[in-house]
């Protein structure tokens, strides 16, 4: 028997025929004998002087979604309570949404969404604590093969998990990757996002910055040390998009597959 202490002993084969073939596509008769000096570290300068103004970042962010396969809508503030509320209520027609789950958040709440799609028949579930949902957990029981162990879940966890879309405010967009910063805290949970079929993204063109760096620039100055940070922070790029399996592109395995988002100028 193989004692615990000791370790079994290859070889590499090929090494330095591999080596040479990626010298020779970089343009290097040989590979370096010693790593190449680094004299830069973090941004480079010339990428971080560039700095565009509101406007153009909102285009830039309207390409980069589109090219996800993200729909977009921007829209002036005075019309964005009646613009948004109606486009929610045809994606809720066209993929049969009976229920949304939504951040509890006070921009989300200004537009006075929730009225105007009840009026449609459509139950809004927003993040945060609720009493029991006996007759939720009654269906649940009765439909889950967990039987009595998914009724046991919080009320507000299962019924986040039987809405179809789910709404939020981002922290901020980043425009030249067409993505929406996700904090998770306090009437913002991520199962909003991470759960649901659809993610429909509502926020301000002033939210919006030109690369991750500014990002994760902004989250350091809200959050400046570890216990105050949220218990996650997603990152959503398009829609869901899986391809561990022989290379299946799948879409909507791991979140939504159909994602929305809504500029507010």
């Amino acid at each position: 028997m193989m004692d615990k202490h000791t370790m079994l002993q290859g070889s590499i084969n090929g090494r330095e025929a591999f080596m040479r073939r990626i010298a020779n596509r970089l343009g290097r008769g040989e590979p370096l004998a010693s790593a190449p000096q680094r004299d830069v570290r973090g941004v480079p300068e010339h990428y971080a002087v560039v700095k565009l103004g509101m406007s153009d970042n909102v285009q830039l962010f309207l390409e980069s979604w589109s090219a996800l396969k993200g729909q977009a809508l921007v829209v002036k503030e005075a019309e964005a309570p009646q613009a948004i509320g109606a486009w929610l209520r045809q994606i809720a027609a066209e993929h049969g949404v009976t229920r949304i789950a939504r951040w509890d958040h006070d921009g989300l709440e200004a537009l006075g969404l929730d009225e105007t799609l009840a009026a449609a028949g459509i139950e809004t579930v927003p993040w945060r604590e609720r009493e029991d949902d006996p007759e939720g957990a009654a269906r649940d029981a009765a439909a889950s093969p967990g039987g009595p162990m998914w009724a046991n879940r919080s009320p507000l966890l299962r019924m986040t998990e039987r809405a179809q879309l789910g709404l939020v405010w981002p922290d901020c967009a980043i425009a030249n990757t067409g993505t929406l910063a996700l904090l998770a805290r306090g009437g913002q949970g991520r199962s909003v996002s991470l759960v649901t079929d659809i993610l429909f993204a509502v926020f301000r063109a002033d939210q919006l910055v030109t690369r991750l760096g500014e990002a994760f620039e902004l989250i350091r100055r809200r959050f400046p040390d570890a216990p105050s940070l949220p218990s996650s922070i997603n990152f959503v790029t398009g829609p869901s998009r899986s391809a561990d399996i022989e290379n299946d592109l799948t879409i909507g395995v791991h979140g939504p597959g159909k994602v929305y988002a809504v500029i507010i100028e």
